[in-house]
């Protein structure tokens, strides 16, 4: 649930009982700092997350996986994106091919979640760092990782668990992945109304020059990607049931992906399922004794990045109404195309589908958080303009025109958007999956670094194959 200060447009009043002369101006300032600084890095006060994350995103995209995360600073355990950082690390050394460092870095990310979940602590301090915001940005809250960002956490858990041969513990992560899910799609979403309470009308205002995102997601947590590994693992397991199951929501999240009405409908038939054909167009087409399957997931480019715009907002300040200048995150309202991956094997040439747009999930997410988002920015920029005023008033008596100087200038300086997001996870997803006859075939890839792999097709088994077009090398699993 969003959390977020509520005061109501006399804040100034209220607070200039202080009588705020430039040594108490001083005071909040560097208090506020010091309570925001003991969870995070200096830099974040002027330096938007996007921007510290800009090199790192090139050399993701050159294909320099390692020398990306060298360029990330990963910071103190106390920092606010620290946990953050820790997804981006797992993920460039996931690419890199360093599984046992990007398991180590995503079961950090882990074991803080499990913690937090169970910490009255933790939402002390997170009222502490709501206080700091008032002089400072949304960036000296800690990091709040979303839903569909656990999911993906858990998502690469389980193939790292997979190169270890743990197939139990893969299965683990992707059950974990499936519960995060179903908990967030049974949670009571917080009304629009409740979270902006006395804002509306400002809200209204901001939405009229605020990018929407082109997307139709009801939600920014469930997972085609997620659904279709789990439904693969549990083949890989004899658990069809179960696979039926994910492949039937992976189905519902890709509705024309031909290849997962083709898995319902195999499933469907073999487990006598009476209900199959209203979920796909498909007949079953059962695998013969002599076949396998051979599943590809091949992942496109990276998310894109949340940036800071500035808006300008009318709000009822002073008992009159004034514009002030907000920065807010926004994002691309464009979803990258997606680009199929030739494929060919013995003969039979086919494409991937796409199962997935991580473009849209986080977009869906930002759409959901702007809101408190909003509320925050409101009142920052009051408790910041009504600092200003008290310095004026002191100006005007003292002279003291460095102090307006000061307050002035910092007030611009500090107005940063929070532009936190896992930004090396990929843009999509795409899936194929065919039958094939047992034995060891040469499968063919245009346009990757790799372009050609050789694949055991086993009888009655599972032969998955993940690929992306950044360059990092083609994983393979006999499952």
């Amino acid at each position: 649930m969003h959390q977020f200060w509520r005061v109501d447009s006399n804040i100034g009043d209220r607070r200039s009982q202080l009588r705020c002369t430039w040594p108490k101006i001083a005071i909040f300032v560097i208090a506020a700092l010091v309570t925001g600084c003991s969870t995070a890095v200096f830099s974040d006060l002027f330096t938007t997350y996007s921007e510290q994350l800009r090199a790192s995103r090139y050399q993701l995209t050159a294909g320099q996986f390692e020398h990306a995360a060298e360029l990330l600073a990963e910071g103190k355990v106390t920092d606010n994106s620290y946990y953050l950082k820790q997804l981006e690390l797992g993920r460039m050394l996931f690419l890199a091919g360093d599984f046992e460092a990007s398991q180590q870095h995503f079961s950090r990310v882990d074991q803080q979640l499990k913690w937090l979940s169970s910490q009255a602590e933790y939402r002390l301090s997170t009222g502490l760092q709501q206080f700091s915001t008032l002089a400072t940005n949304d960036n000296f809250i800690r990091y709040h990782i979303p839903v569909y960002e656990q999911v993906m956490l858990h998502h690469y858990q389980a193939i790292n668990y997979l190169h270890s041969g743990g197939l139990e513990s893969a299965l683990v992560e992707i059950r974990r992945a499936g519960q995060l899910q179903q908990l967030a799609m049974e949670e009571q979403p917080v009304s629009l109304e409740t979270q902006l309470q006395d804002y509306q009308q400002q809200y209204d205002e901001l939405l009229k020059q605020y990018p929407s995102p082109d997307t139709k997601l009801p939600n920014a947590y469930q997972n085609g990607l997620s659904y279709a590994l789990s439904a693969v693992l549990y083949l890989a397991a004899g658990q069809d049931n179960d696979a039926y199951i994910d492949y039937r929501k992976a189905l519902a999240l890709a509705p024309n992906n031909h290849y997962l009405q083709a898995e319902v409908a195999r499933l469907g038939q073999k487990l006598a399922m009476s209900d199959y054909q209203q979920y796909t167009p498909l007949k079953a087409q059962p695998l013969t004794e002599d076949q396998g399957l051979l599943v590809v997931l091949h992942e496109q480019s990276i998310v894109a990045a949340r940036q800071e715009v500035r808006f300008t907002l009318p709000l009822y300040h002073q008992q009159r109404w004034q514009t002030y200048t907000l920065a807010l995150p926004v994002i691309s309202t464009k979803p990258q195309l997606a680009i199929p991956l030739a494929l060919s094997l013995e003969g039979h040439d086919f494409a991937t589908q796409q199962l997935v747009q991580i473009d849209a999930l986080a977009a869906k997410q930002l759409q959901q958080d702007l809101p408190a988002v909003l509320v925050r920015q409101i009142l920052r920029v009051l408790a910041k303009d009504q600092l200003r005023r008290e310095v004026n008033q002191g100006d005007a008596k003292k002279g003291e025109n460095w102090a307006n100087v000061f307050a002035n200038v910092y007030n611009i300086v500090s107005e940063r958007a929070d532009t936190r997001s896992w930004q090396s996870l990929p843009a999509l997803a795409q899936i194929a999956i065919k039958p094939f006859a047992v034995g060891k075939h040469k499968l063919t890839m245009s346009g990757l670094g790799e372009s050609e792999v050789s694949v055991n097709i086993r009888p009655g088994r599972v032969t998955l194959v993940l690929t992306n077009d950044l360059g990092s090398t083609v994983q393979l699993f006999n499952l």
